[in-house]
């Protein structure tokens, strides 16, 4: 029997389906170690995670941008066979590489993602070389999409052969299960935040901070031809709510905030509610949001800033990529969408390509990668 360590920080909804699935695996036992305090981060409706052993590690908060540094990590190491970091810039995850190494424990670092636009930006000497140390000598590198692997190529010099795709995603199976009942889902949401049938809705799904640049979804509708037939209806809240309010009051944009939905399976309705989701982050290290607005058939509309435009959008297919801070790009995007009722089309290419991304496909290359570990 393998001992397998997944340290991450918390308890996330996708994480515990992935580790589930995991799970299935023979001859394996997983431990889950969670380095933050509280593991259910943000406010996440999250039940504990089936068939593995769960532990909260005490520690101590070094530095607000990275994290803990956690007690128990020697019996952690030496309890296990492989040990799966969930990054290489926490103290914790660094003094972890370290002790596998000493203890000659394979580890490998699991990775979500990375904005592209920062694959070839610059970065502080020292912390380069200290981020390389760990990544170079891992054994394995289990990194979401093709932004991953062209991070740590090209950027690292790190084998693209022990770099697999971990295929990150969402309850994709539940959602799509959900959409039998398509048009009751939809006539519920706008009757509960009084949305007109015949009106377009323009979905953001996400916490509202400033690198989300939700102002530039109101800025493209104000200039649409058909604003008064637009709607944006944001799933989610967060500290940029009023400034978004009084914008969309300036420029005339009718705008409906749901705040933030705990409930995994009451946000997957909302979609439905949707005719096109608006991606348009700085910095978005991955963009989950956008597997789940495709898993319910809808077209995207993603910055190239995103680590998901790579692989989950094609342009002119199932959305548009467009560049992050583009105001003019967001327009003619939606007004592609909307072009003779296309975004129908353009939904169903979503539903195609997003059924790829599933956990089953996670597991199979995560036993892949176990196996190549355990030859060497």
């Amino acid at each position: 029997m393998m001992n397998i360590a997944i340290v991450t920080n918390i308890r996330a909804p996708y994480r515990k389906l992935q580790i589930e699935e995991f799970s299935k695996i023979p001859n394996i036992d997983i431990n889950v170690y969670y380095t933050n305090k509280n593991i259910l981060g943000r406010k996440w409706d999250v039940e504990p995670i089936k068939n593995v052993n769960e532990t909260a590690l005490k520690g101590y908060k070094l530095f607000k941008k990275y994290g803990y540094i956690n007690l128990g990590l020697i019996n952690l190491v030496k309890s296990n066979d492989v040990i799966i970091i969930g990054g290489y810039e926490q103290p914790t995850y660094i003094l972890l590489s370290f002790l596998a190494r000493l203890y000659k424990k394979p580890y490998v670092i699991i990775f979500d993602g990375i904005s592209p636009n920062k694959i070839d930006e610059a970065e502080n000497p020292a912390k380069f070389l200290l981020k390389k140390l760990v990544i170079s000598h891992a054994s394995a590198i289990f990194g979401n999409g093709s932004v991953s692997k062209h991070y740590f190529s090209k950027k690292f010099n790190y084998n693209t052969d022990k770099i697999y795709n971990q295929f990150l995603t969402v309850d994709i199976e539940k959602i799509i299960n959900l959409a039998e009942k398509r048009e009751l889902w939809r006539e519920k949401a706008r009757i509960k935040y009084g949305i007109d049938n015949d009106k377009k809705v323009i979905l953001y799904s996400g916490r509202l901070i400033k690198r989300k640049n939700v102002d530039l979804i109101i800025k493209a509708i104000s200039s649409l031809k058909y604003r008064d037939d637009c709607i944006l209806l944001v799933l989610g809240d967060g500290e940029e709510r009023e400034n978004l309010i009084d914008l969309a009051k300036q420029l005339d944009v009718t705008l409906k905030i749901t705040g933030f939905i705990s409930n995994q399976e009451e946000l997957f309705k909302h979609y439905f509610a949707g005719d096109v989701l608006i991606l348009p982050s700085h910095n978005e290290p991955w963009g989950l949001v956008v597997n789940e607005a495709m898993a319910a058939g809808l077209p995207v509309i993603v910055s190239n800033e995103c680590g998901c435009s790579l692989d989950l959008v094609k342009n002119g297919e199932n959305g548009y990529i467009v560049k992050a801070g583009n105001v003019e790009d967001i327009k003619i995007s939606i007004e592609k969408i909307f072009k003779d009722n296309n975004y129908k089309n353009y939904g169903f290419k979503s539903c195609e390509i997003i059924k790829e991304w599933n956990f089953k496909n996670s597991r199979v290359n995560f036993e892949k990668m176990l196996k190549e570990l355990m030859k060497n």
